[in-house]
C-alpha cells in the first residue's frame, strides 16, 4: 500500500494516545519516513522527527530503539554501517564495524575456542561509538532526545510482537533479559548513560567494564584498551548506475556494496532471472575470494567493478548454470553479509541508511550483567577455520582471517539511490547475513525497473544464491523457480523467511516506506508543521 505525507500535525506527538511526546526545543516537526525492522522503532524514529530532528537523529533513535524491542538482532552490543546523504555537501559511508580484540588469533580458534558462542565469539562492541559518531557529524537533536524513546520502551516495557516471540522460543533463555511487560530497567540506564556522557560510558565508563567483565568471565580475551582504541572510520562511498540513477553504497568491508553495484553492472532491466541469478553467483564467488578489511589486505574494487569485467559477466550466461568451480576467477587490476535495517529520509533532504548488526540471532548469547546489553558473535563473520563454513554457510579465504584489529568482512549494504539530479530518492537496505544483498538487488530493481510501490517491493517473494551451496535457495511463492530449474538451477524452498528489507522512497507527493513483514515491520511517518 503506498503510503504517503499529505497532512499536516499539529504537535510533535508519536499520536493522539501517546502521553510522552518529545519536544526539541525551538524545532519544529520535520517531514520524513522511516522505515526499520519493528514498528515500535520505526516510530521512535519518526517521534524524533516531529520532535525537530532530522531523518539522521531518527535513525539513531530508531537504532537505539530496535536494540530494546528486537535485541535478538540488534543493540549496543554490535557494530554498523551507515550511508549519509546530506542536503547540501558529499555523501558520506560511516564504518563503525566491530574489530578483532587485539589478543586475538586464528590459533585460538584452531584450538576449539567458539566463534559463535561465549566470551571468544564476542569482538569489540562498537555500536555505541559509532552512533554518536554519526550524531557529531550530522545530529541536530540533543542525544537526550533521541534516546527517550528508547529509553521508555525500556522503562515501561512493550508488546512482544511475533519476530520476538519466536526468537526467544528458539533462544528460551535469553528471556532472562526482560522482567514482566518486557521491561529492561538495566538497559534502560546504559541508554542514559550512553546519552549524558556521549558515548563514553560504552568506551571507558561502566559500561565498557560491564562488556569486559561479562566477555571475560566466560572466556573471551576483551580487554578496555580494545575499547578506547578504536576509531571509527569515515569512507568513500561506492557508486554505480542502474537503470539511469546513481547508487551509493558501502565500500570493503563491506562486501555488499560491491556485489550490489557488479549484479547492477551485468544486469539490465531485460536481463532474464536465470542471468540475474549468475551476476549473483559471479559476485558472491568474488565475495569469498577477494573481501576483507582494506587496511589489512588490499581488495580489488576497481578491477570488480570495470565495465570490462561487468561486460564479461554479463556475456558469461548461457542458458544453462555453470558448477561452482566456473566463478570467482582471478580478478586481473583494471588498465586505467542478527542485523537491522534502518532507512530514513526527510524533507529537508537528508537520507540515510543505516545497518546495524550483532552478527546471529542473539548474538553470542551473552547478556552483560549490569547493563543488560546482549553482545555481538562477530567473530564468526571472520574466516576463524579457512573452508569451512561460518553461521550463514558462507565459505571465505585467508584474507578474512582473524588479525588483531581488523574489520571481519560483512554483507550488510546500506544504500542510496540518487535522482537525475543528484538528489537522493530511494533509501534500502536489509537485515539477513548474506541473503541482505540479493534481498536488497531485488527491492532495488522491482522500484527502479517497475516502479513498485515500498510496501509491495519488500514483501514480494525472493530468491537468493550466495555461489556455495550451489543452490539457489528460494521462498515457496517466487514465480521464477520452474525457470530457475529449466535453466539447470537447484532450486531448493525455504518456508522460513530468511532477509528483511525496509525502503523510504520520496515522491512528488511526499515520502512512501516499506518496512519488510517477514519480521513484522511497519514504517512510521512524520508531518511537516
Amino acid at each position: 500500500m503506498l503510503l504517503l505525507l499529505l497532512a499536516c500535525a499539529p504537535h510533535p506527538r508519536v499520536n493522539d494516545r501517546d502521553p510522552h511526546p518529545v519536544r526539541f526545543d525551538g524545532s519544529l516537526p520535520v517531514a520524513g519516513a522511516v522505515a526499520a525492522d519493528q514498528p515500535l522503532a520505526s516510530e521512535a524514529g519518526a517521534e524524533v522527527l516531529r520532535a525537530g530532528g532530522n531523518a539522521v537523529d531518527a535513525a539513531i533513535a530508531a537504532a537505539l530503539a530496535s536494540g530494546v524491542v528486537q535485541p535478538s538482532g540488534s543493540g549496543l552490543g554490535g557494530g554498523g554501517f551507515a550511508v549519509v546523504v546530506p542536503p547540501q555537501g558529499e555523501a558520506m559511508a560511516l564504518d563503525f564495524r566491530e574489530v578483532a580484540p587485539a589478543a586475538a588469533s586464528m590459533e585460538r580458534y584452531a584450538a576449539g575456542a567458539s566463534s559463535t558462542l561465549g566470551g571468544a565469539a564476542v569482538a569489540v562492541p562498537t555500536q555505541a561509538i559509532g552512533l554518536v559518531d554519526l550524531h557529531k557529524r550530522y545530529g541536530r537533536a540533543s542525544l537526550t532526545t533521541i534516546a527517550a524513546p528508547a529509553i521508555r520502551l525500556a522503562e515501561e516495557g512493550f508488546p512482544t510482537g511475533t519476530w520476538l516471540a519466536s526468537s526467544l522460543l528458539t533462544s528460551p533463555e535469553m528471556s532472562a533479559l526482560f522482567l514482566g511487560d518486557n521491561r529492561q530497567p538495566r538497559l534502560a540506564e546504559a541508554l542514559r548513560a550512553w546519552a549524558t556522557t556521549e558515548g563514553e560510558a560504552m568506551r571507558t565508563g561502566w559500561v565498557a567494564e560491564d562488556f569486559v567483565e561479562t566477555v571475560r568471565r566466560n572466556g573471551g580475551i576483551l580487554t578496555m584498551a580494545d575499547l578506547a582504541a578504536y576509531k571509527v572510520e569515515p569512507r568513500t562511498p561506492l557508486r554505480g548506475t542502474f537503470a539511469g540513477h546513481a547508487l551509493l553504497t558501502m565500500p570493503p568491508p563491506s562486501s555488499g556494496g560491491i556485489a550490489l553495484l557488479q549484479m547492477a553492472g551485468a544486469v539490465t532491466p531485460q536481463t532474464s532471472l536465470h542471468c540475474e541469478v549468475e551476476a549473483a553467483k559471479h559476485a558472491m564467488a568474488d565475495r569469498a575470494s577477494q573481501g576483507g578489511d582494506p587496511s589489512f589486505t588490499p581488495v580489488p574494487v576497481a578491477a570488480l567493478l570495470a565495465p570490462a569485467r561487468l561486460a564479461a559477466v554479463r556475456a558469461d550466461c548461457g542458458e544453462r548454470t555453470f558448477p561452482p568451480e566456473h566463478y570467482a576467477r582471478p580478478v586481473a587490476p583494471p588498465e586505467d553479509h542478527g542485523t537491522l535495517h534502518i532507512s530514513a529520509m526527510d524533507a529537508e533532504g537528508w537520507a540515510i541508511a543505516l545497518t546495524t548488526t550483532i552478527n546471529t540471532s542473539f548474538g553470542s548469547k551473552l547478556i552483560s550483567a549490569r547493563s543488560g546489553i546482549v553482545l555481538n558473535n562477530e567473530m564468526d563473520d571472520f574466516a576463524t577455520r579457512l573452508g569451512e563454513p561460518n553461521a550463514f554457510g558462507l565459505v571465505q579465504g585467508a584474507q578474512n582471517a582473524v588479525q588483531p584489529g581488523k574489520r571481519p568482512l560483512s554483507s550488510m549494504t546500506p544504500t542510496v539511490v540518487l535522482d537525475g539530479n543528484g538528489r537522493a530518492e530511494l533509501v534500502v537496505g536489509a537485515s539477513g547475513g548474506p541473503f541482505i544483498i540479493t534481498g536488497t538487488w531485488q527491492v532495488l530493481r522491482s522500484m527502479l525497473v517497475n516502479g513498485t510501490p515500498a510496501q509491495e517491493a519488500v514483501a514480494a517473494p525472493r530468491w537468493h544464491h550466495q555461489w556455495l551451496p550451489d543452490a539457489v535457495l528460494s521462498e515457496t511463492a517466487f514465480a521464477g523457480n520452474d525457470a530457475l530449474r529449466a535453466a539447470g538451477h537447484d532450486v531448493r524452498i525455504v518456508g522460513t523467511p530468511f532477509s528483511a528489507v525496509q525502503a523510504v522512497r520520496r515522491t512528488d507527493a511526499g515520502f512512501e516506506a516499506g518496512s519488510d513483514p517477514r519480521k513484522g515491520g511497519a514504517p512510521a511517518f512524520s508531518k511537516g508543521p
